[in-house]
């Protein structure tokens, strides 16, 4: 296509009124994508979440499955020499059921407007099948996380949230390792081992600022960088616990999912919508450290392809991309979650 010359020069300086004679240049649209942005992916199979749960029900075709939790038995102690020291005191433990069920549902429907076998070698519907991937990897992201924050939503009372810090003032230079020290001695008091820390960028800029004057980091090698992602940063206390930064903590996350920005006027679906919000407004989050062992997330069903879609729109194909899924904490002794208060005035 040709544009003229004096439009394409008033596109640089609007201010300019010098005549161009009806000069035209040639304009046109090249074979380059501008990518999108994305928040970071940090939810590794094996690493930052366990993917156990997932084989069993996977190969036994389950959405609901129930892992047993024994009580620990009595073990009862005396002096060798008290009365009846060696007498046999029976003991009967209980024990009980932990539900994981997959209640949701991810799918991605995108229409391209050429037929299914002109899609097929299509650049232009390669380029849509792409971004549809990485769109539906986004949501599918903050769905995992939210495992971690807010519980699977399934009626077990126990399927909640990492529990919050008692710390509630904001990390700072100075004290953003020590929250992390005393939030580590929680959770290995409760007799966990946590080795998996997600932190928000705020966090990191904080954190980066702190390490030159304290030993317990080790920054990540390039063959870990390699295989775990931009998103590892390193290990702290001689590699026992991993360090990944996740843009989507720190964040309102609520359109991402497909909330609106905009509160309903109506009283009853107002307050459905700000309940829903604070699900996935994760603004005041600044880390979470837990057992990755304790996370386990479920995908019992995948599917992405091409689908013909001439019957509902005359030469169509659509992108599809299915999922069925779901995840929760097994033991909430071992994670927890480090939320700010904002002081009044912020």
């Amino acid at each position: 296509m040709a544009i003229t010359l004096g439009d394409a020069f008033q596109n640089w300086n609007n201010d300019s009124k010098l005549p161009t004679a009806g000069a035209t240049v040639d304009g046109g649209v090249i074979d380059m994508l501008e990518p999108n942005l994305f928040r970071n992916k940090v939810m590794i199979p094996g690493v930052t979440f366990a993917t156990d749960v997932e084989s069993l029900m996977v190969d036994n075709q389950f959405a609901v499955a129930f892992i047993r939790k024994l009580d620990k038995i009595k073990v009862n102690m005396c002096k060798a020499t008290d009365d009846e020291a060696f007498r046999v005191v029976p003991t009967s433990s209980d024990g009980k059921f932990i539900e994981v069920k997959c209640n949701d549902v991810l799918k991605v429907a995108e229409v391209v407007y050429e037929p299914i076998d002109a899609a097929r070698v299509s650049g232009k519907t390669a380029d849509k099948v792409q971004l549809a991937s990485e769109s539906y990897d986004e949501v599918k992201e903050l769905r995992y996380i939210s495992y971690l924050i807010n519980g699977g939503g399934s009626p077990d009372p126990t399927d909640v949230g990492a529990p919050a810090s008692a710390n509630t003032e904001r990390c700072t230079k100075a004290n953003v390792i020590d929250n992390i020290i005393d939030d580590r001695k929680v959770i290995r008091k409760a007799g966990a081992d946590p080795d998996t820390l997600l932190i928000s960028d705020d966090t990191d800029a904080v954190f980066l600022k702190h390490l030159s004057e304290r030993t317990y980091f080790s920054a990540a090698s390039a063959t870990e960088t390699s295989a775990l992602g931009q998103v590892y940063i390193g290990t702290l206390f001689s590699g026992k616990v991993k360090i990944f930064t996740s843009n989507a903590l720190g964040q309102d996350n609520s359109a991402l999912v497909g909330l609106s920005e905009t509160a309903p006027t109506d009283t009853d679906k107002k307050a459905a919508w700000e309940k829903e919000k604070a699900l996935w407004d994760w603004s005041n989050i600044e880390y979470i450290l837990y057992d990755h062992k304790t996370l386990c997330i479920i995908n019992v069903v995948r599917f992405i392809g091409l689908v013909p879609y001439d019957a509902i729109i005359h030469n169509s194909t659509l992108i599809s991309i299915l999922t069925v899924c779901g995840g929760r904490i097994r033991n909430t002794q071992k994670a927890i979650a480090k939320k700010f208060v904002a002081a009044s005035g912020d």
